[in-house]
């Protein structure tokens, strides 16, 4: 070894000797940090260290500590350090020690959920003001107190070490929803629809379980994501800033039936060369108004093609409609289902993401496929507008391929619909109404403040608002 270093100082004084001529020469410099970037660690297994461990203490002295290391295949230091005390346990320590214990991050992470659940997620500078704060008040020394917050590396080891957390984009959900799927209001609900689908004898009769909801199309195409030059802006050229809202009314049973859909346009008089180019066989029908949205009238046009579908036999169907005005405020339409021998069934209010089957499985891949579709005529078109035609053409694709069997049977599936099962409605549903829960004996509008008041080691987040339930 002491050769060793002398042939490696003597061929480092003829390297100095040769820079020195020449000055452009530079002897190599080592990244100390780089070095080891790739290295991995605690690569042997915790139970092998604890049986080597325990194996040295009852064969205390019989059995050698690096005899121990290679009949377990653990690191001969690793185990040294751990018989001599000076590491305690036998995890892997590797790495800087958290800054706080395991049950004050524990309790964070309770924290972290309790707030997601009930709809008030924290964000990370929140989360990082959270932990210098537990430790500003505990005299936990760690975090810079000129900035008065933890770092990233906290928040990226925290997140390493709790796999449960990640960093999230959350879905608005307005404090009406978040109200409205309340579990006691749900259940009672359900309980009711059962009662009344034993009487009418249609439980296991798929074909007669329907639902109508509407949605809104946009000629107005923007990808979610695209591959482009990094550092560069990009764009997507469009028609225009925005596009104009077409109403599309959908129905269909449990079993994959659809009726004929309904397209509501915006303008004052329908005319007929906008069907020209439609497909032989596709079927639909087409409205218009004012703003492109349904109203009373649109709504029972549509009714009176849905009765016209429907086989005429004894057995009564089931309707499930949204709260909308121009359904249930609506008495002709209420007539037509009754002397059609149509129950209709509204959900309660608020209730429809999760209880919809439109919402849960046909509207979401329509609208994906409108989207895609309508993206290939525009990159076809030089992003120009599309015309009325062209525009029923792109539906008429888009709904071939959004309108299957699947999509039918796993929106009344999803919801607990059909077959009739309210656990499939899972208990995170009902965890924003939590916060907002309250009992009331009559119809009124209450004005409440809430408090959610988490403590975390003298830690209080108290978050207060207004709302009105009914």
């Amino acid at each position: 070894m002491a050769r060793f270093l002398k042939k490696s100082s003597g061929h480092s004084r003829q390297f100095n000797k040769k820079c020195s001529k020449n000055k452009k020469c530079q002897q190599p410099l080592i990244n100390s940090k780089k070095h080891n970037k790739n290295q991995k660690i605690n690569k042997w297994n915790i139970n092998h260290m604890k049986g080597a461990v325990d194996e040295y203490f009852e064969k205390r002295g019989a059995i050698s500590v690096r005899q121990l290391a290679r009949a377990w295949n653990v690191p001969r230091s690793t185990l040294q350090m751990r018989i001599d005390g000076r590491v305690k346990g036998t995890a892997h320590m590797s790495g800087r020690k958290p800054l706080f214990d395991s049950k004050a991050e524990d309790e964070l992470v309770a924290v972290i959920k309790l707030l997601s659940h009930r709809g008030f997620p924290l964000g990370m500078k929140e989360l990082r003001s959270l932990a210098y704060s537990y430790a500003h008040q505990n005299g936990i020394e760690g975090f810079s107190q000129r900035k008065g917050i933890a770092g990233y590396e906290w928040l990226n080891a925290f997140l390493k070490r709790h796999p449960e957390l990640s960093i999230r984009k959350p879905e608005p959900l307005s404090i009406a929803r978040a109200c409205g799927m309340n579990r006691v209001v749900v259940q009672k609900w359900f309980e009711s629809l059962g009662a009344s689908i034993e009487e009418l004898g249609i439980k296991h009769r798929p074909d007669r379980w329907w639902n109508v909801d509407e949605t809104g199309l946009q000629d107005h195409f923007v990808p979610q994501k695209v591959v482009a030059e990094a550092g560069k802006l990009c764009y997507q050229a469009t028609a225009g800033e925005k596009g104009d809202t077409t109403t599309i009314v959908a129905a269909f049973n449990a079993v994959g039936t659809y009726c004929k859909p309904l397209v509501i346009g915006k303008g004052k008089r329908l005319k007929p060369e906008w069907l020209d180019g439609l497909p032989a066989d596709f079927s639909i029908s087409v409205r218009i108004s004012d703003n492109g949205w349904i109203n009373k009238e649109l709504f029972i046009a549509w009714a009176e093609l849905f009765v016209a579908s429907l086989p005429k036999y004894d057995i009564p169907h089931v309707l499930f409609l949204d709260g909308h005005g121009s359904h249930v405020f609506n008495l002709e339409f209420i007539n037509l289902m009754k002397q059609n021998n149509v129950h209709v069934w509204c959900f309660p209010a608020h209730t429809t993401h999760w209880l919809q089957p439109a919402d849960r499985s046909l509207f979401r891949s329509l609208k994906h496929q409108w989207t895609e579709e309508g993206l290939k005529v525009a990159r076809q078109r030089a992003g120009t507008k599309l015309s009325r035609n062209e525009f029923l053409q792109v539906f008429a694709t888009t709904w071939r391929k959004a309108a299957t069997v699947e999509n039918a049977m796993s929106g009344f599936c999803s919801t607990g619909l059909f077959p009739f099962n309210p656990q499939k409605i899972p208990d995170e549903a009902f965890l924003p109404s939590i916060t907002t829960e309250c009992t009331i004996s009559e119809p009124q509008l209450v004005l409440f403040s809430f408090q959610v008041i988490v403590c975390w080691h003298s830690i209080n987040y108290v978050m207060s608002f207004i709302t009105a339930c009914k």
